[in-house]
């Protein structure tokens, strides 16, 4: 039983001896393993400390450069806020007109033998919104006082496709009375037009509409323009009287034909009535008539031919009551840089004494070479030969050059 007992006792003691073997060996692999894992968190600790390190001077390298970087995308931000304000800017141009004259009349007229700043011109313009736009030229002379030439406001999309113009603004009249100095034939403007409605045309505050009258055809459009202007006419002109308290009235046809690939016809006709003193009577009416030529010999080689003629009614006169003045134009387009041409003037005086007269109207014959630089610069030589109704005669000198800079409306071909 003893011997039973001890075998038993034995047993026991060499499982537990197997039992205990392995719970060491796990001991020791679990030490084995924290040790591993101690060694890999310092190796980690170690990478982190050297990662930051190397961060600190990478930053501390770009530093300096901070400023520098910032500034250029400062500069592009601020470029585009310029970009975007640049679209409220108006557009401005600057022309000078710049005229030496030689004459033999003794009486000190514009511009008489001198060379002088006949006029210098700024121009600004820009879209007001999709349906109008504003239009100004200031005028400035050393011979004259500077002036508003132009300020008007065009409006579009109005009922059956008109248009309107309201503000100072040059009428749509003829030919030439629409045009400024940089965009005539010749240097000064035609004699009818000086006389009649002023030395430099006619610019006056008003209010026109115009619109194509709808025809069945297409090779002929017709343009219909009616105004209201504020009385009297410009500087020297004598077709209506000083005052600008009553309004004077004017309505244009223009007709526009092609009728070749080569040439082109437009006709013209002009209705113009207003006072010619200080009350509210339209005594004055006035109808014109224009017609212009032109054709292409080549691209380059153009021959335009243009003229104008106004007649006049004018009521209760103790002088002459129906004075008419024309003027035919001839140029002629050599190449791409010269062109010639010619002009003829004959005007009759209004409310003069034809007592006192030597001639029964003023006329004059021009001729001229034109140089065009380029589309911005030009310059012409006149010769000019006058008769005068009043008696005696004179002749002219005429050179010019003119100049535009920025964005101008008109260019000088």
């Amino acid at each position: 039983m003893k011997a039973l007992s001890l075998a038993c006792l034995a047993c026991l003691l060499g499982a537990h001896v197997v039992c205990a073997a392995p719970a060491a060996e796990d001991i020791s692999a679990l030490r084995q393993e924290v040790q591993q894992l101690t060694a890999t968190v310092r190796d980690l600790s170690a990478l982190v400390q050297a990662q930051q390190q190397r961060i600190n001077m990478l930053e501390q390298a770009k530093a300096p450069l901070a400023p520098a970087a910032a500034a250029p995308a400062a500069a592009v931000r601020q470029s585009a806020a310029g970009a975007n304000l640049s679209a409220f800017n108006p557009e401005i141009g600057v022309l000078a007109d710049i005229v030496g004259q030689l004459s033999e009349s003794s009486t000190d007229g514009e511009g008489n033998d001198k060379l002088s700043a006949r006029e210098m011109e700024l121009v600004f313009g820009h879209p007001i919104d999709p349906y109008s736009r504003l239009d100004v030229t200031a005028s400035f002379s050393d011979f004259e006082a500077a002036n508003l030439e132009e300020a008007y406001i065009t409006h579009w999309g109005l009922p059956a496709e008109l248009k309107a113009r309201v503000g100072r603004l040059k009428p749509k009249i003829g030919k030439a009375i629409p045009l400024h100095r940089d965009s005539l034939d010749t240097v000064d403007e035609p004699l009818v037009v000086q006389k009649y409605f002023g030395n430099e045309g006619l610019a006056r505050t008003g209010v026109d509409l115009s619109g194509f009258l709808p025809m069945p055809w297409t090779a002929v459009t017709h343009e219909l323009t009616a105004g209201v202007l504020e009385g009297g006419v410009g500087e020297g002109g004598t077709l209506l009287g000083g005052t600008r308290r009553y309004p004077s009235y004017y309505a244009h046809l223009k007709n526009f034909w092609d009728l070749s690939d080569e040439t082109n016809v437009e006709l013209g006709a002009t209705y113009f009535t207003g006072s010619k003193d200080a009350d509210r009577a339209l005594e004055v009416h006035a109808l014109g008539f224009d017609a212009t030529l032109v054709h292409y010999l080549t691209p380059t080689n153009k021959l335009k031919w243009q003229n104008e003629v106004y007649l006049q009614d004018r009521d209760e006169t103790d002088f002459q009551d129906r004075p008419w003045g024309w003027y035919s134009l001839l140029d002629y387009r050599l190449s791409p840089r010269f062109g010639v041409g010619g002009r003829f003037d004959y005007v009759e005086p209004v409310d003069t004494d034809p007592a006192i007269l030597a001639r029964h109207a003023d006329t004059a014959w021009s001729g001229y070479l034109t140089y065009y630089q380029s589309e911005f610069s030009r310059w012409r030589l006149q010769l000019k030969h006058t008769n005068f109704a009043l008696g005696g005669d004179d002749n002219t000198v005429f050179l010019q050059g003119t100049v535009a800079i920025g964005v101008h409306k008109h260019q000088l071909q």
